[in-house]
């Protein structure tokens, strides 16, 4: 025998029996984000790997090694290599760019769904292949405190509707692009004397981009940080406001949060507020989602106005759906996929009028199936059990010569004898519902 062929490390497989949860969470999802005012956008799992290059930063953790790179084996392939995609907004800004949406939309709001993929190692609640939900906020209508506000608000009103609790809103301010250069500086020269005790990464992040120091997860590193008074003195009189703004509208709207001065986040295209949400359920990788505002990725991608002397604004979030799913283990979840109705072919003659039934069932919105083969009668009651059918239909010898069938509760087990015309009706009215 062949040897089986499994999954590649790092990735999983969603089988129907886990589905019900992430139907509810993505449910819960589209129905919160059109509230809002966000529209669906879909965009392809694998970019030019420029684009992240570009976005992400040549400094990042995630460029550096984890971006999971795909190349032709045809000769007359592309020269230039793909990579899959590592998160979801800058392949969402290089979509807004390249359809040109700033001209026709003064704010324009996306949510999107779907698997991302970085090359780590595998853990609990990491994936080389894991999923995200997440929203942008992004054009000439996006800079303002307001927006900023609206996406915290989003962020958490979504765990609440989740059913998520023992959350904490972390956030903080990087300033505008200036602040954050004199944030950078300041922190070199701050560490300038205590990084050659470090590690050999440690001494290379403070050269590249000493940001990468602050959210380190080496111990001696950390240890340094500490030891650092860090606060918001790098702000600007016009950052200190724009944050005072944000923390205004967060406190009317009576959102709790705290300002957390080392979150810096990890991504290169942060300025103005940045935040973290992390869960207790979750353990010592507590994170469940983040985000911030990334003013000027536009125009580094090839977008914007020159015009109008300004970067366009733009802000987000993503959520990952596993870490939700880990923040919501032990919970039960409606299901739309259970089956109403298993018919029963009373012998193999008569199963070609069972499947004329459960097509007219399915055709009335009703949730039918049947044993395609006809097994004995006993065969298949353990099948209707087995799916969790709430009724069996059955079709017997008698029953087809009346024109009648038989209804028996599943759960009950009673069991009466109606005519076939009437079967749509009864079982909508067995069912408790009205399906159309």
């Amino acid at each position: 025998m062949d040897p089986k062929i499994t999954t590649p490390r790092g990735t999983v497989d969603i089988l129907p029996s886990e589905i019900s949860a992430w139907t509810f969470v993505e449910g819960v999802a589209r129905g919160l984000f059109s509230r809002y005012g966000y529209r669906e956008i879909r965009t392809p799992v694998f970019e030019d790997v420029g684009l992240f290059k570009r976005s992400l930063g040549d400094t990042t953790e995630v460029v550096n090694k984890q971006l999971l790179e795909v190349r032709s084996q045809r000769a007359d392939g592309p020269e230039a290599p793909f990579a899959l995609r590592p998160e979801g907004t800058a392949p969402v800004v290089r979509a807004y760019n390249e359809k040109n949406l700033g001209r026709e939309e003064y704010l324009s709001k996306f949510f999107y769904m779907g698997p991302m993929f970085r090359g780590e190692r595998p853990q609990r609640g990491r994936l080389r292949q894991f999923h995200q939900i997440g929203v942008e906020a992004i054009g000439r209508g996006a800079d303002h405190p307001l927006v900023d506000a609206e996406i915290l608000t989003l962020a958490v009103d979504l765990l609440k509707s989740l059913g998520v609790h023992g959350f904490r809103l972390q956030i903080n301010s990087l300033g505008t692009k200036e602040d954050k250069a004199a944030f950078s500086e300041w922190l070199r020269t701050a560490l300038k004397d205590k990084v050659q005790g470090l590690s050999e990464t440690a001494r290379d992040q403070y050269e590249r981009n000493v940001f990468r120091l602050l959210d380190s997860k080496d111990p001696a590193c950390q240890e340094v940080i500490r030891g650092l008074e860090i606060g918001q003195k790098h702000l600007s009189q016009g950052g200190r406001e724009y944050f005072d703004e944000v923390r205004r509208n967060l406190d009317a709207l009576g959102i709790a949060y705290e300002v957390s001065p080392r979150l810096v986040r990890g991504l290169d295209y942060y300025t103005h507020t940045v935040f973290e949400i992390t869960c207790d359920k979750l353990g010592a990788q507590d994170a469940i989602g983040a985000g911030g505002r990334y003013n000027g990725l536009i125009e580094q991608l090839g977008g914007g106005d020159p015009r109008l002397g300004k970067p366009f604004g733009a802000i987000g979030f993503a959520f990952g759906i596993e870490r939700i799913l880990l923040a919501l283990e032990g919970q039960a979840f409606p299901t739309r996929d259970d089956l109403e109705v298993f018919v029963i072919a009373g012998s193999a003659a008569l199963a070609h009028e069972a499947f004329v039934l459960v097509q007219k069932l399915r055709s009335e919105g009703i949730r039918a199936d049947m044993d395609h083969t006809a097994r004995p009668f006993k065969k298949q009651i353990e099948e209707a059990d087995r799916r969790e059918a709430s009724f069996a239909v059955i079709l017997g010898e008698e029953e087809a010569r009346a024109g009648q069938v038989a209804i028996k509760n599943m759960t009950t087990g009673d069991q009466v004898v109606i005519s076939r015309n009437d079967i749509v009706s009864r079982v909508r009215e067995k069912c408790g519902r009205c399906s159309g």
